[in-house]
């Protein structure tokens, strides 16, 4: 995430650059408001020529657009329920595989368990820390997501752990732990 401001009040009457996601392979994907609640979304490659863009989106079509614009740049199909979340600004994705079925709604013997209920599920980074999500014990109904806040690689003494059972939980946790470490690093600046 290079830079994230969608969750910002939009300027009226105002073109301003709301998100910029950039891709390791030098792409990025940019969002753009046109006017109020409604934007663009560009694709540019290395070399910083416009590769896509679509125009006309509306604010509530915005989420998933994107995730299908992501998903499709990075070569793979999107899972289906994908768990969303507010990542702020600095924090790079690993890997995602976080959705937002609930386990509590599943039969017990269900093949959901294999396929959305691994034990790794998600890992971010920004600078030192690493955040890490899994699913414990793997493909157990009696497990729960386990969230870990690492800094400095030390993985015997997290800064923050924490457990929960549903996802609309663990997405409020984890917009929650973003804004403590938002907070800290202001402090420590």
């Amino acid at each position: 995430m290079k830079e994230n401001h969608l969750y910002q009040k939009p300027i009226r009457g105002y073109h301003q650059e709301l998100l910029i996601l950039e891709h390791k392979n030098g792409k990025f994907v940019q969002v753009e408001s046109n006017k109020e609640q409604v934007y663009v979304m560009k694709t540019i490659n290395a070399d910083q020529k416009l590769v896509n863009q679509i125009t006309g989106i509306h604010y509530d079509q915005l989420a998933e657009r994107l995730e299908e614009l992501i998903w499709k740049e990075g070569g793979a199909k999107s899972p289906n329920h994908l768990l969303r979340l507010r990542i702020p600004e600095g924090w790079t994705v690993l890997y995602h595989r976080l959705t937002d079925t609930n386990p509590l709604e599943i039969d017990l013997d269900g093949e959901v368990w294999k396929s959305e209920f691994k034990q790794e599920l998600m890992q971010m980074q920004h600078n030192d820390l690493i955040l890490d999500v899994k699913w414990i014990p793997a493909s157990n109904p009696s497990g729960h997501y386990a969230v870990k806040l690492i800094c400095k690689g030390n993985w015997e003494m997290p800064d923050e752990d924490f457990s929960c059972i549903h996802p609309k939980e663990l997405a409020y946790e984890i917009d929650s732990l973003f804004k403590r470490v938002g907070e800290r690093q202001n402090n420590n600046s």
